[in-house]
């Protein structure tokens, strides 16, 4: 063989390995995404969720991810879906080996991928199971403080903190806690809890205390483990005791970490501290004792279950944010609130006060990215994650708001990170802005779907809006439906009206200003939907889903920089167009 027919083979053999190792990914890459389709119309079904076999028709396409690409990041993924499948299974059965098998499975994929970034999230799951669902403390406190011990970097840590500074008195003498924690990973553990006497109230417990700080605006979000009934009481001042007002939340059927019981002082001209305690042993009190306020909100929201409270001041907002989160403080002070909190009044209406009018000209806008860090949002057929496209889309939006209207622009995030939902909206409320535009891709089980859509926070009696919305929360259709009922009480406030002006404009600007590029544009509409991402927004905001990433032909037009600046420059002249409509800028 002489050495052009050697380099000829050369060539030939990498052209068949290359090709081999992008049909192996793909193919990977569709199994997978076959497997989460299947679990969300699984979450999205009341009625499948009734029967085991739906869940282990589900579990078993993951299973086979897993077996047959055991050494990828899917089959990491996979093995965690697994996990969390048949927690879903647990939560519906309440039967006990079911919750068994879920820990198994997510201590065994923490062991078999000890370095992706869902090992810290499967210990999480598998301590949570253990203290809540199987009842053995111990056990959890072994899995918890592996997870710290192992992964000592991941975003689990900090709760996972939280949980063994409550179950401390579970703990096993340190000389023996390795020992048992190998035990613990064999298998289920023959060690019972030291002391089963006194077991938190009811299902959960008020676990974290983060807020958002500004003198115009505040945002307070209380972490329980649980689902659980709270009510919202209002106290008016009093100046004649020199009691400032106070505003405080009463969680039935929770306990109380005693890491919590400290007052924690804020004092931003708006919210002075945060107390809890227990006014009855079944009832967590939270307390937020403020200097002045102008109106407030209360409203729950799901997976994880939380509470969130949102309080407006008199003062403008800073352009400046910071997230703060009350952690564990072992602390044995007794309850005080109780006795501040006794001459309450119990039937005390809340108060509302209307907002304050809308700015005059369009000082600042906040574009938020979708999903991000451990949240990839939708997957392309060739893999392009949501998150990837969002960020992208974003940026350059940002740069064409900059030019054509010279306002300033906030990102919600400038890189791959996770952001709660509720997160997003409060970086918006309390910089001030004056529009939230939230950017994202659309996905569908049919791969031929495609088009635009743009949203904005209301009512939606459609069944495909309501399933966009689902998937975009992260939650089943069935707690959409319970959204719908929390909006009745934040509607008055929201800005529905304006809302739904940004967003006729944004589609319409960028149906007409890509078809002009592109074919095969199709318009689907304006429409309603209780988001996440727009709840408790005080000034207009729309979500905008930009093309279906689950569509071949949309996931390459998506991860093109030409679309990209396309999509952005038509946004941001749909919002010159409003600003100006809405006399918010002179029209030049």
């Amino acid at each position: 063989m002489n050495s052009m027919n050697r380099i000829l083979v050369y060539i030939l053999t990498l052209v068949c390995l290359l090709s081999s190792s992008h049909a192996f990914a793909e193919s990977v890459e569709t199994a997978y995404q076959k497997a989460r389709d299947a679990y969300h119309s699984l979450q999205n079904s009341s009625r499948k969720q009734m029967y085991r076999e739906q869940w282990e028709r589900v579990y078993s396409q993951f299973e086979a991810v897993h077996e047959s690409f055991p050494k990828t990041k899917r089959g990491a993924d996979a093995l965690y879906m697994c996990a969390k499948t048949t927690a879903g299974l647990y939560s519906v059965s309440r039967i006990k080996p079911d919750a068994e098998r879920a820990v198994e499975l997510f201590e065994l994929m923490a062991d078999r991928y000890p370095d992706s970034s869902l090992a810290d999230d499967a210990l999480l799951q598998a301590g949570k199971l253990e203290e809540e669902a199987l009842g053995d403390k111990e056990r959890a406190f072994i899995i918890y403080y592996r997870l710290v011990k192992k992964h000592p970097s991941g975003d689990m840590v900090g709760k996972a903190n939280l949980r063994l500074a409550i179950l401390a008195k579970y703990a096993p003498p340190p000389e023996s806690l390795a020992v048992k924690e190998i035990v613990t990973k064999a298998g289920r553990s023959s060690v019972k809890p030291t002391d089963l006497s006194q077991p938190p109230v009811g299902g959960g417990s008020l676990t974290a205390v983060r807020y958002w700080s500004n003198p115009g605006y505040t945002r307070i979000v209380l972490d329980v483990s649980a689902e659980a009934q709270f009510s919202t009481h209002y106290l008016v001042p009093d100046p004649k005791e020199g009691n400032h007002p106070r505003l405080y939340v009463d969680i039935e059927k929770t306990a109380l970490d005693e890491s919590l019981k400290k007052p924690t002082v804020v004092d931003d001209g708006l919210l002075r501290q945060i107390r809890t305690g227990l006014p009855q042993s079944d009832t967590v009190r939270v307390v937020l004792d403020l200097d002045s306020m102008s109106d407030y909100k209360v409203f729950p929201l799901s997976d994880p279950w939380r509470i969130v409270i949102d309080i407006a001041g008199d003062k403008a907002p800073e352009l400046k944010w910071r997230e703060t989160e009350i952690r564990a403080m072992p602390e044995t002070a007794g309850d005080a609130i109780a006795n501040v909190l006794k001459e309450a009044p119990k039937d005390q209406q809340p108060l509302h006060i209307p907002n304050v009018p809308a700015a005059t000209t369009l000082r600042r806008i906040v574009v938020d990215a979708g999903h991000g860090g451990k949240d990839p949002g939708a997957i392309g057929p060739s893999g392009v994650y949501e998150k990837t496209v969002t960020l992208k889309l974003a940026k350059a939006l940002s740069k064409e708001l900059t030019r054509q209207i010279g306002c300033e622009v906030i990102l919600t995030r400038s890189g791959d990170v996770y952001l709660p939902l509720e997160e997003r909206t409060a970086i918006a409320n309390k910089v001030g802005a004056d529009l939230f535009i939230s950017l994202h891709a659309n996905a569908n089980n049919k791969s031929s779907a495609y088009g635009i859509e743009t949203y904005y926070l209301n009512f939606s009696k459609n069944d495909k809006a309501a399933a966009v919305a689902a998937r975009e929360n992260g939650t089943s259709l069935k707690q959409v439906s319970d959204l719908e009922l929390i909006l009745f009480d934040l509607m008055a406030n929201a800005k529905i009206n304006e809302s739904s002006r940004l967003a006729t404009e944004i589609q319409e600007s960028l149906v007409q200003r890509i078809s002009k590029k592109y074919s095969d544009v199709r318009d689907l509409g304006v429409r309603q939907g209780p988001f996440y991402v727009l709840l408790g927004a005080t000034m207009p905001s729309v979500l905008v889903e930009t093309a279906f990433l689950s569509n071949p032909r949309e996931e390459k037009r998506l991860m093109s920089t030409a679309f990209q600046n396309s999509a952005a420059e038509a946004i941001a002249i749909a919002i010159k167009n409003y600003a100006v409509n809405n006399k918010l800028i002179a029209a030049r």
